[in-house]
């Protein structure tokens, strides 16, 4: 077949770039593929970040064609007719904030009816909701002619947004695009600069209101004095209010919590995740997260909250712990319990076993047989 993707790559930075030249690549091994990437994504006063650019000296690589401009009708015209006059089969764009609706839609009418146009949905609705979210989405996503998710609570929004149309629930793969996943504990600790006696768990990726980092903190203030040398380290840029994260990591002090508020280059990503025990996503919301397959891939198990698609992607007591949502309690319990023994349990067996199920030729495979199934139609 011949497929087009529409989605951020390099020199965008983040999870949904990563996601798109993953699985471009998979795509590529079978079939003929154009990426259409953006010449500019955000304006800066919608970006909370830093940066928008991919500084990392290990750059997560796609050949892409960066025609699409989020804010120029033209580009989104010339971009859809480029994508429709190549030829192509189907065209699979990356839906994650409502933000695009405007241009993707732009470019699903510029493409018109003689490619079949699909969309991978990240979020269906946003997390921080706003009265235009749901009116933007359906704007957005009308044109299309199917829908991946990944995960049955986005599942469920679409089929009510879109009644009878199409959608195929398939499961982040496992990420295998980082350097180092085999590096030792020890050395991770030492580039690092973590103590080789600690028990250390990590929370990582950017800091947002609904990820629930400030109950986290919470947490770490009732495990004072239950476990013996622990630490937690939080590590993302914080895209929330600032000040009272910072506010109760200087109050728990440094001997209990490291704060890093950067985002982390791809090139020093697995080092953090190599050099803990247990990863938190201590989530409120969710949809699904690319967390898991990054502690995965790293072989660390998880302790997740049981919210949108994250206990699909865990066993229970295998690959980690599933909790309820915003409870400090819960989260505590979970870290007292991993590290309640003279040796910390070692979940290798359930990661293999669950990380088997989310491989990039599986979702490939489902993602192409979706695709013949609609072409039928």
């Amino acid at each position: 077949m011949k497929l087009a993707c529409v989605a951020p790559a390099p020199p965008f930075r983040g999870g949904i770039a990563h996601f798109g030249v993953r699985l471009a690549r998979e795509l590529a091994y079978k079939h003929s593929l154009q990426y259409f990437n953006f010449s500019f994504l955000y304006p800066q006063f919608l970006f909370p970040g830093k940066t928008q650019l991919d500084h990392s000296k290990d750059s997560i690589k796609f050949y892409s064609f960066a025609l699409l401009n989020s804010i120029s009708p033209y580009s989104w015209y010339t971009t859809g007719k480029t994508v429709s006059t190549s030829e192509n089969d189907a065209v699979i764009f990356h839906w994650w904030h409502p933000f695009l609706g405007p241009c993707y839609r732009g470019v699903s009418s510029a493409i018109g009816n003689s490619v079949l146009k699909l969309a991978v949905c990240h979020n269906v609705l946003p997390h921080e909701k706003n009265l235009l979210s749901e009116k933007a989405v359906k704007f957005g996503l009308s044109g299309m002619d199917g829908y991946i998710v990944h995960g049955k609570s986005e599942e469920m929004e679409l089929s009510r947004l879109f009644p009878g149309k199409p959608i195929l629930r398939l499961y982040h793969p496992i990420y295998d695009i980082f350097a180092g996943t085999k590096i030792s504990k020890s050395k991770a600790r030492k580039a690092i600069g973590i103590n080789q006696d600690r028990k250390i768990a990590l929370y990582f990726g950017l800091i947002r209101d609904y990820k629930g980092v400030e109950v986290l903190l919470e947490a770490l203030e009732l495990l004072s004095g239950k476990i013996d040398n622990f630490k937690c380290l939080i590590v993302g840029e914080i895209y929330s209010n600032r000040k009272p994260i910072v506010n109760k990591v200087k109050h728990l002090g440094r001997d209990k919590v490291k704060l890093l508020n950067r985002y982390v280059p791809n090139e020093d990503v697995a080092k953090w995740f190599r050099a803990t025990d247990i990863v938190v996503l201590p989530y409120l919301s969710a949809t699904q997260s690319g967390i898991i397959p990054i502690a995965y891939q790293c072989n660390r198990p998880v302790i997740t909250t049981n919210v949108g698609g994250l206990p699909d992607m865990v066993e229970d007591g295998q690959s980690g712990y599933l909790i309820e949502p915003n409870n400090p309690n819960a989260i505590a319990n979970a870290i007292i319990k991993y590290f309640d023994t003279d040796n910390i349990p070692d979940m290798t067996d359930g990661i293999t076993k669950i990380a088997a199920k989310l491989s990039w030729q599986g979702y490939a495979d489902g993602l192409e047989t979706f695709i013949n199934q609609l072409k039928k139609k």
